[in-house]
């Protein structure tokens, strides 16, 4: 795998190779061996394990009540129909 650097990192490279008198090559081997995994853990993202999404979870005990509004509209709804309709006959 080839890479292209930075002007300062390929000078920071060839300062270190002349001062340790190792290649480039095996100061970048060097480095990414020793650094890459705090690297990786300190960039890497935390998800938080219980929620998936960011949308708050509804407090306690507000579903039941939603879903207990929601079926009294819906028996108003259908009361009120077939109130309306009137009484059935063989002649429609």
């Amino acid at each position: 795998m080839s890479i292209r650097l930075d002007e300062d990192l390929n000078e920071l490279l060839s300062k270190g190779a002349r001062r340790t008198r190792q290649k480039k090559q095996a100061l970048v081997r060097l480095t990414l061996r020793r650094h890459l995994p705090e690297v990786i853990e300190r960039e890497s993202l935390k998800v938080p394990a219980g929620r998936v999404t960011s949308v708050a979870p509804w407090p306690r005990g507000a579903l039941t009540k939603a879903y207990s509004r929601a079926g009294k509209s819906d028996d108003n709804a259908e009361a009120s129909a077939a109130a309306a309709q009137g009484k059935p006959s063989w002649g429609d």
